[in-house]
């Protein structure tokens, strides 16, 4: 073979490689968008109210708990509009699933437009047995124990967003159950003396905080967090629902 044949199948070649870069562009581009498509395709999106948060670390927090949910590819909480948006694959998470995981960290997801629960009216309270303690007191156990029935001890601060979510249902605990009475217990700060008894007598591991006496005074039970069902559980055992 002579050289200008080599050369000219060489430049052959090259011009024949250079223009099919175009026509591979093309190609990679477009089915790109349709892999974009059809992978939106299999995405489903919740939004949602975040209750509970008193700070941007909150957000923070919840946002990195959603994140490591199974299917989840984007998630982000907003703390100013206390809302949530996430996409997930289409079938891995129900909202149950994210109000279950988010309620590890105190707060509550709930559809847009749903409020949690609200607090007993001043007048529904003077018909029960709830009192509140002194800010960051010392507790008197057994001078605060109802006699003759189940006593609930919350321990909580105004400071704490989760608190202000537990603290309502426990009022309608008192108000769904006979026997039923409640203590609260603010706490202030952590310096305070309720803090360092609680911290002292039963490690009090932080806030909300609930801890459940019978009729007699003996411990019950004590839960941690924002979980209401637990403690409704321990309340429904050993006192009967009012007729």
């Amino acid at each position: 073979m002579r050289p200008q044949e080599i050369s000219f199948m060489a430049a052959s070649t090259m011009l024949i490689f250079t223009a099919a870069l175009p026509l591979s562009g093309c190609a990679s581009t477009g089915t790109a968008k349709r892999q974009g498509a059809d992978y939106a395709d299999q995405l489903e999106t919740f939004r949602f109210a975040v209750y509970g948060m008193s700070c941007d670390t909150c957000a923070g927090k919840a946002s990195s708990k959603l994140r490591e949910l199974r299917g989840v590819v984007r998630a982000g909480v907003d703390f100013d509009s206390k809302t949530a948006t996430v996409d997930v694959e289409k079938g891995a998470l129900t909202l149950g699933d994210i109000q279950s995981a988010l309620g590890t960290l105190g707060f509550e997801a709930l559809p847009q437009g749903e409020q949690p629960t609200l607090p007993l009216s001043d007048a529904e309270k003077k018909t029960l047995d709830i009192q509140s303690l002194r800010q960051g007191e010392r507790l008197d156990l057994r001078k605060n124990l109802a006699q003759g029935k189940v006593t609930l001890f919350d321990y909580y601060a105004d400071w704490c967003g989760p608190c202000h979510l537990l603290t309502p249902k426990l009022e309608r605990l008192v108000f769904k159950y006979e026997n039923v009475a409640l203590r609260k217990v603010d706490i202030g700060t952590w310096e305070s003396d309720a803090a360092e008894q609680a911290s002292s007598e039963f490690e009090l591991p932080g806030l909300p905080f609930t801890r459940v006496f019978d009729s007699h005074g003996k411990l019950l039970g004590q839960v941690h967090g924002n979980q209401i069902e637990q403690i409704e559980a321990i309340v429904a055992a050993n006192a009967k629902l009012k007729e």
